[in-house]
């Protein structure tokens, strides 16, 4: 028996969309997954249902009666949460504008059919070395196969998420582009590739997005209004909250080499609240001494009011795409990934004293200071108005000179009695189990320990049953121990359930947090068969890529899988939500 679905409409040669037409759903018939196709085919003949029913055309309703001017897909890929509330606020804009507008994760990329839509509006972010977010792995896998259905009935428009300073700038939001068009399908309007500060650039797009579908709103419109969650606060990062570091101490041994401090800063009276997997974004200040330097090296000494904006408003440090750009275009110069490591402004600067910009045009060639994201490490049920942050502070050395991190230094030794610029960043993906007696497999080293310790507090807080397992790993266990006393106060108040640990340096041979998993295959495997939800935090580059080897290996040997099936055992983990990384 077919089921019944919607259907698409045609996207005239030039682009636009017959504002009588645009994503006006009608009833179609669609196979059934019990059909005797591969899923392909039966996504193949399910478009071609759609063709042959487009005369079909009821008029949907919206849930409050009235009638629907149309049904609008928003699809997002999202790793920290930015593309999703952007989704969600695109899709309340259009709701209230009188659409009929589901916003759908990637991982739910099963309930739809794209041959069966007239209209996307696809947001996705950029993660790794140009790779897609985890929630978008398995639909990227499906667009991208060879006999995919064609999309000429589709309409869409893509915003791309990034930063600049990545090679691979929104490269998943081009990848998405190009093989929509590939496919068949009519761009709206251009993509839009957005830098860190995305929200005005995004709200001017979505009305330019709006304008081309003839919604009424006008591109002229005001930027859509951010959703509110929770109880409203005044705070956002548009207007940071002025808070006080209550505290400030390290967590690493004097002797280490890592200087890892745990700070717990006051929200009292700012009606910020978070949840356990939230990020709280942190506004910093420039360092003085690196402010002072290039402006005397830049010859700008004594303009008061630019000194400022170089420690309040921009960044620095690192060198912006434009700034190597336009040094690579006065000198005559190609700089090549490994000669830009590491580099500078101020090398930049200092380097090519012949280069001479006027405040204004160096100003234009510099980023814009942006807040950093740092996983909360605490639980509001257990801290009443405060929050907590597990924060290594970044020092080395490059080029001859030394380096330090902007904002890890000016928490650890600017902020002193003064107060710090915060809002909280929601993360709808990264949460503890929903069941209070789910299991949890928490993989968190060094820094990634922070958010894992909001879990089991807030586990502690709500007296959950559900058992946890912590793979925690840093170089040395007599200096590099972070809540160490804490940790085995969970153990003993029968919260923390399993430990594993993995120092690296205190062997012979390196020992990580992946290893500890392989070595204790037979029991994670128990756990993942018993419903056990798996999680990774810290470094995207190496960690987690291991860790996610070793879970498939896990999975592929004590199962009897095999890769293909790990891949699949994985996917399906992911997609229930059960397989979630907080990576950087």
């Amino acid at each position: 028996m077919l089921g019944m679905s919607t259907t698409a409409c045609p996207v005239s040669g030039s682009g636009t969309v017959d504002a009588e037409c645009v994503a006006m759903p009608a009833l179609v018939p669609q196979l059934p997954e019990s059909a005797p196709f591969s899923e392909v085919q039966r996504h193949w003949l399910n478009g071609f249902l759609a063709g042959l029913f487009s005369e079909a055309d009821p008029s949907p309703s919206l849930s409050n009666g009235e009638e629907s001017k149309g049904r609008i897909v928003l699809l997002f890929g999202s790793q920290s949460g930015n593309a999703d509330a952007l989704a969600e606020e695109y899709g309340a804009r259009l709701r209230d504008l009188g659409f009929e507008a589901p916003v759908l994760d990637m991982a739910e990329h099963e309930e739809l059919d794209l041959a069966a839509e007239k209209t996307l509006i696809l947001i996705t972010s950029t993660w790794g070395e140009g790779d897609p977010p985890d929630n978008a792995v398995e639909f990227w896998g499906r667009l991208s196969e060879a006999e995919h259905p064609r999309l000429e009935n589709l309409a869409y428009a893509v915003c791309g998420l990034g930063d600049s300073n990545y090679l691979d700038f929104c490269g998943m939001g081009k990848r998405f582009d190009a093989r929509l068009a590939e496919l068949g399908a009519t761009a709206l309007v251009p993509r839009i590739d957005c830098d860190v500060d995305f929200e005005e650039p995004s709200a001017e797009w979505f009305e330019t997005v709006l304008f081309k579908l003839d919604t009424g709103a006008g591109a002229e419109a005001q930027a859509s209004p951010q959703l509110k969650k929770g109880e409203p606060s005044a705070f956002s990062k548009k207007n940071p909250f002025p808070a006080a570091v209550i505290r400030n101490r390290r967590l690493t041994a004097e002797s280490s080499e890592r200087d890892t401090r745990h700070y717990e800063i006051s929200l009292a009276g700012s009606g910020l609240q978070y949840e356990a997997g939230d990020a709280l974004g942190v506004v910093p200040r420039n360092n003085p001494e690196t402010a002072d330097e290039l402006l005397a090296v830049l010859g700008f000494e004594g303009d008061d009011a630019l000194r400022t904006s170089f420690l309040e408003d921009y960044a620095i440090t690192i060198p912006s795409r434009k700034l190597v750009a336009a040094y690579a275009e006065a000198t005559g110069k190609d700089f090549t990934p490994d000669e830009l490591w590491g580099l500078e402004v101020i090398d930049l600067v200092s380097g090519h004293p012949e280069v001479r910009f006027s405040t204004e045009e160096f100003t234009a060639l510099l980023g814009k200071l942006q807040p950093r994201l740092y996983s909360i490490s605490s639980s509001p049920r257990a801290h009443t108005d405060e929050v907590h942050l597990t924060v290594a502070t970044v020092r080395y050395e490059s080029h001859g000179r030394h380096r330090e991190g902007v904002c890890s230094t000016f928490l650890a030794e600017r902020v002193g009695d003064g107060t710090v610029g915060v809002f909280v960043h929601p993360s709808k993906n990264f949460k503890p189990p929903a069941d209070p007696a789910q299991r949890m497999i928490m993989v968190g080293p060094g820094t990634g320990i922070a958010p894992f310790r909001a879990f089991l507090e807030d586990r502690r807080a709500k007296g959950h049953p559900g058992q946890n397992w912590l793979f925690f790993g840093n170089p040395h266990r007599s200096t590099d121990f972070l809540y160490k006393d804490e940790l085995h106060g969970m153990i003993e108040e029968g919260v923390l359930h399993r430990f594993d640990t993995a120092w690296s340096r205190d062997g012979e041979s390196k020992v990580y947090v992946q290893d500890r998993m392989r070595e204790s295959a037979e029991e994670l495997w128990h756990w993942l068969e018993g419903g056990a939800h798996f999680y990774v935090c810290g470094d995207a580059k190496r960690m987690a890529k291991d860790v996610d080897t070793a879970l498939r290996e896990v999975i592929a040997q004590q199962g009897g899988l095999g890769e293909d099936g790990a891949a699949e055992y994985v996917a399906g983990m992911t997609k229930a939500k059960r397989y979630q990384r907080d990576v950087y």
